[in-house]
């Protein structure tokens, strides 16, 4: 799936996604709202995950896609 800052570029709108996931340490449910202007907020009020996103410079990427450069 490509990511929200992409779909909502190609479809020309805003895309919004919810990853739901859980805990690596507790297992709790976690669920992470990120948007096509690249905001993300977690819906779980006591919850504060580590949440990063790559830097890439797109001028000089030449990769086929970005998990080659990973």
């Amino acid at each position: 799936m490509a990511t929200p800052f992409v779909q909502g570029r190609l479809r020309n709108g805003p895309v919004t996604v919810t990853i739901s996931t859980a805990c690596a340490h507790c297992g709790q449910p976690l669920h992470v709202v990120v948007d096509s202007e690249m905001r993300s907020r977690v819906l779980e009020e006591a919850a504060e995950p580590l949440v990063f996103e790559p830097e890439v410079n797109w001028e000089a990427f030449r990769e086929p896609n970005i998990i080659h450069r990973y």
